[in-house]
């Protein structure tokens, strides 16, 4: 009620004070007062009761990995047997809006017809976050649609590594994560994307029980662990359009950031290189930050004659096609709540170096992966030498990762998942 008459998404406080004002005197009294006040509503509103999903982030990037698949991935699957609302984030106005058409389009990956563009409010619903949500008014109105509009809510937990390792975050990260955290204490539902991240989420909600909270329901759903493929006819035609020569390909994916460990791994290739092996590292990757050292490594690097290929915001195919043309990829960050990189390259065949431990172990150990230390530079050069220079090792790495992938799960199983923990009731 109180989000129809004001057309924007109550505060816990407003909520509370209405509350006490209703007990204090009588509820015909004041909702008489308020309907009688003069709101600014520049938009219709609707109250929704069926799926409504948050891609306030997906619906405006092009980005195509990371949390954005699993989005992607996930909704338009939804779409297929269950109509879902889309909404946004509207920080000016305090509250939610149905997507565009457009945004819709980028959220869902799908082609939409035109769209009102009104004021949604989730009420008895239910409700899924399958983002990150830092901005401090957005994690505020969530708080608010799942402690008060009696919803059912699922969120999707990615992993926690604001907290457990603040030194690769961004600047200011570890106190929006925590107020996001404050957030999905007050959901129904919580699904980590691996093990791994199980044991995070879980630990977090352990320690809920000292502030008096019971917190959400803590059930992993893995990802998947298999993508399409690509034909060799493709991955000709990639190595031609990106002019990556003859040479082997390196391959690493992942988002220029500290956490993705681009300085030891470019430490470990310059030391391949001076050793005399012949490679083409590509980095694929956007949405980069603090990457200026990593810039200026490479840099220095291609002055050196060392070849570097950087690319961001390509299509799915090329990123596929790179996979399986490259020799082995790299992946040895220091923290992920899953990694789809390593199941990227092992779906496809690719061995992949990865991390000893965590979901990255989980994901490559025994499957196709070689495992090391990422904090260990010197390591990863001496895995990275193996790799180039061992065709037995990779063929036999290469047949384990196919064995080991064959059969697997979908994305399609995984939409199912979600959609059960959605719909499941809580405790």
């Amino acid at each position: 009620m109180l989000g129809v008459l004001t057309g924007r998404i109550p505060s816990e406080e407003s909520i509370l004070t209405f509350v006490r004002e209703w007990r204090a005197r009588d509820l015909a009294s004041v909702v008489g007062e308020l309907s009688r006040r003069r709101w600014r509503r520049t938009a219709s509103i609707r109250v929704v009761t069926g799926v409504v999903a948050d891609v306030t982030d997906t619906a405006r990037t092009t980005f195509t990995t990371g949390i954005q698949r699993v989005a992607r991935e996930t909704l338009s699957r939804w779409s297929r047997y269950e109509q879902v609302e889309l909404i946004v984030w509207d920080k000016a106005r305090s509250t939610f809006f149905a997507a565009s058409a457009a945004e819709a389009s980028l959220a869902s990956l799908g082609t939409v017809g035109p769209r009102e563009r009104g004021i949604v409010i989730p009420f008895r619903s239910r409700f899924f976050l399958p983002e990150i949500a830092v901005d401090v008014s957005r994690a505020t109105a969530l708080r608010t649609v799942a402690q008060f509009s009696g919803s059912s809510t699922l969120a999707v937990g990615f992993d926690c590594i604001p907290v457990t390792t603040a030194e690769t975050a961004g600047p200011g990260m570890p106190g929006a994560f925590s107020r996001y955290l404050s957030t999905l204490a007050r959901f129904g539902r919580i699904a980590p994307i691996s093990d791994a991240a199980g044991v995070e989420y879980s630990g977090w909600r352990h320690m809920l029980s000292g502030a008096g909270i019971a917190g959400p329901d803590i059930q992993v759903a893995a990802l998947p662990t298999s993508i399409e493929s690509a034909s060799a006819g493709d991955h000709r035609a990639t190595r031609s359009q990106l002019a990556l020569g003859d040479a082997p390909v390196v391959l690493a994916v992942g988002s220029k950031e500290p956490r993705k460990n681009h300085l030891n791994l470019l430490h470990a290739a310059e030391v391949n290189w001076r050793y005399g092996h012949d490679f083409t590292l590509v980095l694929v990757g956007g949405n980069a930050w603090e990457a200026r050292r990593v810039d200026t490594l490479i840099s220095d690097l291609r002055r050196r004659g060392r070849r570097i290929v950087t690319l961001s915001g390509v299509d799915d195919s090329v990123v596929w096609n790179l996979y399986g043309l490259a020799r082995f990829t790299v992946f040895c960050s220091i923290n992920e709540g899953f990694g789809l990189p390593v199941v990227e390259s092992l779906s496809l065949g690719t061995p992949v170096l990865t991390s000893d431990f965590g979901s990255m172990r989980q994901l490559g150990e025994n499957r196709g992966a070689l495992l090391v230390d990422p904090h260990d530079p010197d390591a990863m050069a001496i895995r990275m030498a193996e790799l180039l220079t061992d065709d037995e090792l990779v063929a036999r790495l290469s047949a384990l990762a196919v064995d080991a992938n064959a059969p697997s799960s979908t994305w399609d199983d995984y939409a199912r998942s979600l959609h059960a923990h959605l719909t499941a009731r809580t405790r």
